[in-house]
């Protein structure tokens, strides 16, 4: 039900505003903000709340909106919560004296370190009526600013590696959150699309966008010039499943096999390709309501690698992949043979469909 209003209202609380004292202009004025609190938290890869002052000591949260761009700082909604000033000294200072905070540091509740800035939300005559705060994740940042001084007191050796490592992972940090922009921007335009057909179309792109952007974040974190593709490909065949499963429909999924190390571009391209054998199975393998399975395996043998998706639905015709109806069927066989070298087969039976992917890589232990 929560949640329900929460999308109805855009954002905004209107039973944690109605606690504020304010004008029915002021109310409106708040309100239309909140229509855009999404697009802010997306973009700027944060979360952003709007406060309004309670009392002397005390704001209330009367909006939220959670980026869809990177994980969120808050296990729980803060919707209605209450503020006070011994723990938000910076949002009440803010919300009584009509200042900006900016780049202010902090703990949240789930003991992640945060930068907040804070910017107050003014009537048409200039008056303070709430606060704007947007809290972002900078682990990532002050997790460099120990390596620039762990470099400073190092040997030249040691600085060289340490350079190229905090080099390679800035690239990748920054591409992800560049892909996980795009990503959000594409949901955006899906949730406004004229037809069932076009919001299609963005939501798969946007799955595209957000695999690729997964893979820059394993880089990032890891500090690695190479992907464990069987890792990443459990978190982006997951994450497919728990968005498009429906209550009716349960779809269980494995992934088996030996843990794969390849380069950024090629652990992109199978992950694209994975999401699209993943996304087809969804999509057309179960027509009955019952529980079904996906799999996928990996097995590498001399400088070879097989990885199979399979499932147990309806199986597929033969004429679908000789007609190439299918744009991701398209997608699978351009990358498989164009990025990978490889070669793409096709099983058929009434029982379910399995492919298999065949491309040769290089051992990092034989280089």
């Amino acid at each position: 039900m929560q949640a329900l209003k929460k999308e109805l209202i855009n954002m905004i609380d209107i039973e944690s505003l109605n606690k504020v004292c304010l004008t029915e202009e002021q109310r409106q004025m708040l309100i239309h903000l909140s229509e855009n609190l999404q697009i802010i938290a997306d973009i700027s890869q944060a979360d952003v709340f709007i406060d309004c002052l309670l009392s002397d000591n005390q704001a209330i949260v009367v909006a939220e909106a959670i980026p869809n761009t990177t994980q969120s700082l808050y296990k729980n909604s803060v919707l209605g919560e209450i503020a006070f000033e011994e723990t938000e000294p910076g949002v009440m200072f803010s919300l009584k004296s009509g200042k900006p905070i900016v780049r202010s540091r902090g703990i949240t509740q789930e003991n992640v370190v945060m930068q907040q800035d804070i910017v107050p939300i003014n009537d048409l005559a200039g008056k303070t009526i709430a606060v704007l705060i947007k809290e972002s994740d900078i682990s990532h940042d002050l997790e460099n600013e120990k390596r620039i001084k762990t470099l400073l007191q190092s040997t030249n050796e040691e600085k060289q590696e340490l350079v190229k490592t905090i080099t390679v992972q800035e690239i990748h940090h920054r591409v992800k959150n560049n892909l996980q922009v795009v990503a959000s921007l594409l949901r955006l335009r899906m949730r406004r699309a004229s037809s069932k057909e076009v919001a299609e179309v963005f939501r798969d792109s946007s799955s595209r966008i957000s695999s690729m952007a997964m893979i820059h974040d394993y880089l990032a974190q890891n500090g690695m010039e190479e992907t464990d593709v069987k890792f990443v490909m459990e978190r982006i065949a997951t994450l497919l499943i728990s968005s498009s499963s429906t209550p009716e429909k349960e779809i269980l999924l494995s992934v088996k096999g030996e843990s794969l190390f390849l380069p950024a571009e090629k652990a992109t391209s199978l992950a694209l390709v994975v999401i699209e054998l993943v996304q087809n199975s969804i999509k057309h393998a179960f027509k009955t309501e019952n529980i079904r399975n996906i799999k996928i395996d990996v097995k590498c043998r001399k400088q070879m690698v097989y990885l199979t998706v399979s499932d147990d639905g309806c199986g597929m015709d033969e004429t679908m992949t000789k007609k190439k109806s299918s744009l991701g069927l398209q997608i699978v066989e351009m990358l498989v043979e164009e990025q990978l070298q490889g070669v793409l087969s096709y099983f058929y039976s009434n029982r379910g469909t399995m492919v298999t992917i065949t491309f040769p890589f290089i051992d990092r232990e034989i280089q």
